[in-house]
């Protein structure tokens, strides 16, 4: 169930064979639909617009429909 839209900058990461976005102050999101981050979008600063949840298992918030962007 989404809670909310997200549009929120970090850094790209792969966690434990999951693509993530880790951002300074607030936590770290794993990013629905997207397997791993491939070598030129890894540790990059991008931007993600999508629908905010909750995985209970994972502790952790998940991106579902990502929308990915370079900042400008």
């Amino acid at each position: 169930m989404t809670q909310k839209v997200i549009n929120i900058t970090g850094i790209t990461k792969n966690i434990e064979g999951r693509a993530a976005l880790v951002t300074e102050n607030i936590g770290t999101y794993i990013i629905q639909g997207v397997d791993k981050w491939q070598d030129e979008w890894l540790n990059k600063k991008v931007k993600i617009i999508g629908d905010l949840t909750n995985s209970k298992k994972l502790s952790l918030g998940i991106i579902r429909h990502p929308i990915v962007q370079l900042p400008q």
